[in-house]
């Protein structure tokens, strides 16, 4: 692999050719994209990327393709000295961590480094036309790319093999408008471009020295085309200057809203352009904006992502975060196993009524967790993984267990044994408790929860109450096989066969003291 180099200064404020920029953001995180003109000719060549990213991030991340697996991308944290950065060229693999790319041509230029709280990388790729894992047609109208980020305790190392942490919520897939990318020659079209990172920018025109910005809207409303009195294609004049007001027929037409709240074409939501300015009801996104001189006003960015991964959680929605898994935990490494334990150990009156009133009582709590959990779920479109889908299951197949426990207690003491819904109550049970203790490790995983000390704890009680539990039932099956008697219809059966084969009638055996209702139901709270 090509080592990595600082270009000169001279190669970039040599340029005159316009350089054009197109920007997406993701929260606090921005990524930048030129396409020299050739390369845009050619479909392949030199292209120039930019990654911005608060230090308060352990890593950044960025990659072409739609998904992890056989993407090629760039990660980027901090170098040893904290000064400037590293970035590690690595081929994705599907749930695995990323590993080095040695075939990668890319090259660290210049106006990378650190800068207060931000850490900026202005990339060149000579490689990003063709990798291992796939390909990107650069004269194309637009391409997949995936980003992440990772909170936490910076990583500060000049290793390109660094290991890095799986990422938090933050992240997603996105297609890149390459129409605004276009243009310019090959050299260094990032320096410019340096003092505005974070404007929130979605595109616009470089030049050496000159700040990139977008004209003030000057539109109140957008056309409408189609036949129906309702868009079925993006208003062209978003493309130029945004109106400044959500046009009414957007919520004429779409009062459901679009995703996590907006507008999009008729039963077809999934073709609008990714950066909607009213994507979140009349929050509009905010542009830097070019006053009559040309100087940028500023602006910043929505919260808004693609997929709907970053941003999409803020304080209040941290703290139906931290309900939802307080009171998961609590059902399932608490109230849920503890009352398995003492209906299998424990030997008092009223024994069945404490471990009832246990259950329905962690299963009120994961009713609670189990909506918010939908919730966090829709929003942030995370009910494909596999968190939720096991959240989901468990809430079907407990739903019925207050009724089986009640019937199971019933038929045990109406025959002295188990039946099917014996078995089925006690099978579910076992099955629900040990998935919902591991569906809780899952759950940080998918939070992206960073703090060490959360880990630790939740994995040192899940895994003791976890071993209790299974403890449990083997000291229960045990105790149940050894202190079992016969039935009463076995035992006479017996007691039959016995004195068939002698001179006493199995009608002169004195019977078994009280029956078997009044035998099993003393047994009943110890089972």
């Amino acid at each position: 692999m090509r080592t990595f180099t600082t270009a000169a200064a001279a190669l970039s404020l040599g340029s005159t050719a316009l350089a054009q920029l197109s920007q997406q953001c993701f929260s606090e995180v921005c990524y930048q994209l030129n396409i020299p003109q050739s390369t845009a000719d050619s479909g392949n060549g030199d292209i120039f990327i930019q990654m911005t990213a608060p230090t308060s991030y352990e890593w950044v991340g960025l990659g072409q393709g739609s998904s992890m697996s056989g993407a090629n991308m760039f990660i980027m944290y901090m170098s040893a000295d904290g000064s400037n950065v590293t970035v590690s060229p690595r081929s994705g693999s599907d749930q695995r961590e990323p590993q080095v790319n040695s075939a990668a041509d890319i090259s660290v230029l210049e106006g990378s480094g650190v800068e207060g709280d931000t850490m900026t990388a202005n990339i060149r790729c000579g490689s990003c036309s063709s990798w291992s894992g796939g390909s990107m047609d650069f004269s194309s109208s637009s391409a997949s790319w995936i980003h992440a980020t990772a909170s936490g305790s910076a990583i500060q190392s000049d290793s390109l093999d660094e290991s890095i942490s799986q990422h938090g919520r933050d992240y997603g897939s996105f297609d890149w408008d390459f129409s605004n990318a276009k243009g310019g020659s090959e050299v260094n079209p990032l320096l410019s471009a340096t003092g505005t990172l974070g404007s929130g920018s979605t595109s616009g025109s470089a030049t050496s020295g000159a700040a990139s910005c977008t004209r003030a809207p000057s539109k109140t409303l957008a056309s409408v085309t189609g036949t129906s009195g309702c868009p079925t294609a993006w208003p062209t004049e978003f493309s130029t200057s945004w109106p400044t007001a959500r046009p009414t027929w957007a919520a004429d037409c779409h009062p459901e809203g679009f995703g996590r709240g907006g507008y999009g074409p008729p039963g077809n939501p999934d073709s609008w352009p990714t950066d909607a300015p009213w994507r979140d009801n009349n929050e509009k996104r905010q542009l830097p904006e070019c006053d009559e001189d040309s100087s940028s006003s500023g602006g910043s960015s929505s919260n808004l992502s693609q997929n709907g991964r970053s941003g999409a959680f803020g304080s209040s929605q941290q703290t139906m975060l931290l309900a939802h898994g307080v009171m998961a935990s609590l059902a399932f490494v608490g109230l849920f196993p503890i009352g398995g334990i003492l209906i299998r150990v424990a030997s008092f009156t009223g024994l069945v009524w404490v471990h009832a009133a246990l259950q329905v009582l962690a299963f009120l709590l994961y009713i609670v967790a189990f909506g918010i959990g939908i919730w966090i779920a829709v929003n942030g479109r995370y009910l494909t993984n596999a968190h939720p889908i096991i959240g989901i299951v468990l809430f079907i197949i407990l739903f019925a267990q207050p009724l089986g426990g009640l019937l199971h207690h019933r038929y045990y003491k109406k025959y002295g044994r188990r039946t099917t819904v014996s078995y089925a109550h006690i099978g579910i049970g076992r099955i629900a408790i040990i998935l919902g203790i591991v569906n809780g490790g899952l759950g940080l995983q998918l939070a992206g929860n960073r703090n060490r000390s959360h880990i630790i704890a939740y994995a040192v009680v899940a895994a003791v109450m976890g071993l209790l539990y299974i403890a449990s039932i083997i000291y229960g099956e045990r105790k149940r096989s050894r202190h079992s008697p016969p039935t009463y219809q076995h035992s006479q059966k017996e007691q039959s066969r016995h004195y068939s084969s002698s001179n006493d009638s199995a009608y002169d055996v004195p019977q078994p003291q009280g029956s078997p209702r009044e035998y099993y139901s003393k047994r009943d709270s110890r089972r």
